[in-house]
C-alpha cells in the first residue's frame, strides 16, 4: 500500500486524468464484496443513505445482501422499499453513486480505520 500511495502521489504531479482513471479501476464497487462486515460497516456510517439507494439499484444481487446485511433489519427493509419504488435510473448514476461510496472506503483505507479487500493489509490469523 505503501508503494502505491507513493506511485499514484508521482504520477498525480504528471498526469491527474490518467491518476483519477487508474484509482477508478484499482478497487470497484464490487470489490466490497470480498470485505469483511466491520470494514463495511465503518464505510455505510458515512454514506448517506440517498446515495447507498442509488448505488445498490445497479449492484450485484450478492453485493446488495451482504451489504445491506450490515445495516439493521428496519433500514434494510427502508432501502430496499426505496429501491423498489424509484424506477428505472440512470446507469451514470448509479456509478456515479457507486464512486462515491468507494471514495469513502479508499479514504478510511487510506487513514488506517479499515483494511480493505484488495488493498494490502496484513493477514489476520
Amino acid at each position: 500500500q505503501d508503494m502505491e500511495e507513493r506511485i499514484m502521489k508521482d504520477l498525480r504531479k504528471t498526469d491527474k486524468v490518467l491518476t483519477e482513471d487508474i484509482q477508478d479501476n484499482l478497487f470497484v464497487f464490487d470489490y466490497l464484496i470480498k470485505s469483511d462486515d466491520r470494514a463495511l460497516q465503518a464505510v455505510l456510517r458515512e454514506i448517506d443513505t440517498e446515495v447507498l439507494i442509488l448505488a445498490l439499484k445497479g449492484a450485484d444481487p450478492a453485493l446488495r445482501d451482504k451489504l445491506l446485511g450490515c445495516i439493521s433489519q428496519r433500514a434494510a427493509a427502508n432501502v430496499m422499499e426505496e429501491m423498489e419504488a424509484m424506477g428505472p435510473i440512470r446507469l451514470s448514476q448509479v456509478q456515479t453513486a457507486q464512486k462515491e461510496i468507494i471514495g469513502v472506503a479508499r479514504r478510511l483505507s487510506d487513514e488506517g480505520k479499515i483494511t480493505l479487500a484488495g488493498r494490502g493489509g496484513e493477514k489476520m490469523v
